[in-house]
């Protein structure tokens, strides 16, 4: 009995010496080597997803956060106020990471961005990263008493309903934690099972998994995963339902079914609504992109599974706009979809123009 008790003590003391030593390493990392490596996108030194909070209807939204570069309250992120603002008229923008803002600072989000050019409204950041259309469409029903006449609605969309969708895990109208969410409801009828995943969910959490998952990313070593559910290359495919033309056309219809609900609601209080297909670095036409040794084959093929049957139920929308091929450049940052602050800017730009049609 002692040397179970010297070995569980062993045991303990040599993970917790680890997880310092992770916790210090990713410290280092964040102070030291991030900000050399772009200072276009301060706001990295944040793991957004430990913020996450559960709430009913839309999965999760952020707590408070607050630091130099990324605040939120009361589940927004902060925007610019805009000078010219007349104190009644706003713009409400939806979407996901890259509305939200993901790797930039505050300032450099699309919607505060939108503060500086020359119109009366404030922007408001409704983004979230991780959500889809029929996640923003339930925040619109939950703050639709907040629209006035004559504001604007943005859906910013495309990416997280085709990358997320395409896997069967989450259905063709889901978001990216359904899977997850349905293991746990089916494991909490298993003792031994729920106490095994939440243990191994707890470890992909820690600061020790992070160190030994980024070390494995810059050897190549896509096996390991940041957390069930959310696969590098080697589980892409195990859900991908996309290769399915009546799948993928479900992915679409869904996403351009929501657009259509949002519009009907953000009319009914006489605002308007504008409908933005995103672009992403697949949909991209400029040359020398960058992205292309960071390729996620299962990005790419979800993309050009969905992207073309969105266009083509969305024609006839009077909200519809196709922003695809928006960039000249490569901003893109990732394999995703995030972009630098001046990414966004032109982002922010391209919207005012739609808005205002200048």
């Amino acid at each position: 009995m002692k040397k179970f008790f010297f070995y569980i003590t062993l045991i303990v003391i040599t993970f917790s010496f680890i997880e310092f030593a992770s916790w210090s390493t990713i410290k280092v990392y964040q102070l030291i080597i991030l900000p050399k490596k772009n200072t276009d996108f301060q706001g990295v030194n944040i793991i957004q997803r430990n913020f996450h909070v559960y709430h009913a209807f839309y999965g999760w939204k952020k707590s408070d956060i607050t630091s130099e570069d990324i605040n939120v309250k009361n589940n927004l992120r902060k925007t610019k106020k805009n000078p010219n603002w007349n104190l009644k008229s706003k713009i409400w923008f939806f979407g996901g990471s890259t509305m939200w803002g993901s790797g930039v600072s505050d300032e450099n989000t699309v919607p505060s961005l939108s503060s500086d050019l020359n119109h009366n409204f404030q922007p408001v950041n409704f983004g979230e990263d991780g959500y889809t259309s029929g996640q923003s469409l339930n925040r619109l029903i939950e703050i639709n008493d907040e629209v006035n006449e004559g504001d604007h609605v943005i859906f910013f969309d495309g990416v997280n309903d085709a990358f997320d969708n395409c896997q069967s895990l989450n259905g063709p109208n889901g978001h990216v934690k359904v899977g997850y969410m349905r293991r746990l409801i089916s494991n909490d009828k298993n003792f031994f099972k729920g106490l095994y995943t939440n243990g191994l969910r707890k470890f992909r959490e820690s600061n020790t998994f992070i160190v030994l998952n980024g070390i494995g990313k810059k050897m190549g070593l896509h096996k390991i995963r940041q957390n069930k559910g959310e696969y590098i290359q080697a589980g892409d495919f195990k859900y991908y339902s996309c290769n399915q033309s009546e799948y993928a056309f479900k992915v679409a219809e869904n996403l351009v079914r929501h657009w259509k609900i949002a519009e009907i609601i953000t009319k009914n209080k006489k605002a308007s609504f504008t409908c933005i297909l995103q672009p992403n670095p697949y949909t991209a036409t400029f040359k020398d992109k960058k992205i292309v040794k960071h390729v996620r084959k299962v990005y790419e093929l979800s993309s050009l599974a969905v992207y073309p049957k969105v266009k083509e139920l969305a024609k006839t929308l009077d909200c519809f706009h196709d922003l695809t091929n928006l960039f000249k450049e490569d901003y893109y940052y990732d394999d995703c979809c995030h972009v630098t602050g001046v990414g966004n800017k032109i982002i922010a730009q391209e919207i005012i123009n739609i808005l205002f049609k200048t």
